[in-house]
């Protein structure tokens, strides 16, 4: 009789516990509906954190014994909608997963946000759960089907440190009339070279929006990173502007001004609306600007770095230029550091075959048909606008690897969405810039065999995207700026 009793408490025991831990595990409307929601509708993520973003995902309705799946879509409610690859990137699977027992299921909703550089505002996208036979999705009181997600920009507050033109000016002689670009810098005048501890000089490339400033401003912080002595450094941020900022900001006629070719070295513009008696090369220019920098006394050191459009200026202009020649024979060192271009300057007609590791060959007549102009310079050697005309191809050949470069590129930059013209000639060389910077290497690997890396390196930025501060504050940027 003892041992039924026992058994019996027993029993009853057990069947109690079991009822409150089913409790916590699940939440049961007691009607037999079954609801999936988010547990909010609005996130604003910043995006120099680097973490995944999660939420809640909460399910209401009776007891499941099996896992719940439910599919989600991706939307893009506003116009000025992110971009996957280069603003975010989503987990590998279209579906969240709510366990069996559970009414709370943490469910991330992005594996990475990246510090997208051209990402000059907020940008959004939102996530929607779809129908579910069987489920409702939203709770009882229609909330919760989907999330709209912020993806915030430390941009303007950086853009805001500095006005947007550089308020000093570069000049060079063209012709019979002087001709000048805005820079920025940490030197009252960069002409002033009496100047005897400068020891290190570092010109920084903005990138297709024209923020030299940025570009100023981010090099200077790095350069506090590295705990440097900034009394011997002089950074320099040239600023190659469009005709659109010559109108905005009414700038006078010695003002030289660019289309987007700029970034390859392209001669400035005489347009009727702005008339200008001299055109000049933008490598020109970068040209008169080492000399001036190599008259300081003490100068030992000249590094070139540049992002995105400045990436693709520092590739062509290490390959072309024949001044970093004249300043090595002065003892001055000459360094050049591409990072994250769209695009790069090929030696010769060949590109990666498609699922090769390292097979370059002729793309096939068919390709070219569809791309005929895909070796054309900016992508090749042919057809070479005038300051490298004169230089000629196998100069240009011959003077790339004598030149120390370091190709650095960012893990997450990754976006298959960058290409608005040229796009045959572009993808030839990548689907992304990650792509494109692992292939090119791989190209200089093929075309100069092993002892190109003699010279020039490449290199991965772990966890960075399309991001300029990201590339320069990282390890890799700051030892090969600050430290070769």
């Amino acid at each position: 009789m003892k041992n039924i009793i026992k058994y019996t408490l027993i029993f009853f025991l057990t069947i109690f516990l079991s009822g409150c831990e089913n409790d916590d595990d699940t939440n049961s409307t007691g009607s037999g509906e079954a609801f999936v929601y988010f547990n909010i509708e609005d996130i604003s993520v910043d995006r120099s954190k680097s973490e995944p973003v999660s939420v809640e995902l909460r399910y209401e309705g009776p007891e499941t014994d099996k896992d719940i799946e439910v599919l989600y879509t991706v939307n893009y409610p506003s116009e000025n909608n992110a971009v996957e690859g280069a603003d975010f990137i989503l987990p590998k699977t279209g579906s969240f997963i709510i366990r069996k027992g559970k009414a709370i299921s943490n469910v991330v909703l992005l594996q990475r946000v990246n510090d997208n550089e051209d990402a000059i505002q907020p940008r959004s996208l939102s996530i929607e759960l779809q129908p579910k036979e069987g489920i409702t999705i939203g709770n009882s009181s229609n909330f919760g089907s989907s999330i709209n997600i912020t993806l915030g920009t430390d941009n303007s507050s950086i853009i805001s440190e500095a006005p947007f033109i550089g308020e000093k000016k570069f000049s060079i002689v063209s012709g019979t009339s002087k001709v000048k670009i805005p820079y920025f810098s940490n030197r009252e005048d960069i002409r002033d070279v009496n100047n005897d501890a400068i020891r290190r000089a570092i010109i920084v490339l903005h990138g297709s929006e024209h923020t030299a400033g940025k570009h100023y401003t981010r090099m200077m912080e790095t350069a506090e990173m590295e705990s440097n002595n900034l009394d011997t450094l002089l950074v320099v941020s040239p600023q190659f502007i469009g005709e659109e900022e010559i109108d905005q900001y009414t700038l006078d006629s010695e003002h030289s001004y660019w289309s987007g070719n700029w970034r390859i070295g392209n001669t400035s513009l005489d347009e009727t609306t702005n008339p200008r008696t001299e055109r000049v090369s933008s490598f020109t220019f970068m040209d008169s600007l080492m000399i001036k920098l190599s008259e300081y006394p003490n100068l030992k050191t000249i590094v070139l770095t540049g992002h995105s459009a400045g990436g693709q200026y520092i590739n062509r202009y290490a390959a072309g230029s024949p001044i970093p020649d004249e300043l090595n024979a002065r003892g001055v060192d000459v360094s050049f550091i591409v990072n994250n271009p769209k695009t790069y300057v090929y030696m010769d007609n060949k590109r990666k075959v498609p699922g090769t590791e390292n097979t370059f060959e002729v793309p096939s007549g068919v390709i070219i048909g569809q791309c005929p102009e895909y070796n054309e310079y900016r992508f090749g050697l042919d057809d070479l606008p005038t300051y490298l005309d004169a230089i000629g191809e196998n100069v240009i050949r011959n003077r790339l690897p004598q030149r120390k470069v370091t190709y650095l590129v960012g893990q997450n930059d990754v976006d298959t969405d960058i290409d608005t013209s040229n796009i045959c000639e572009a993808q030839l060389q990548g689907k992304n810039r990650f792509d494109r910077a692992h292939n090119y290497f791989d190209h200089l690997l093929d075309y100069y065999g092993p002892s190109i890396m003699d010279t020039q390196k490449m290199g991965v930025v772990i966890g960075v995207g399309h991001s300029s501060e990201g590339m320069y504050k990282s390890e890799r940027g700051r030892k090969n700026t600050f430290r070769n």
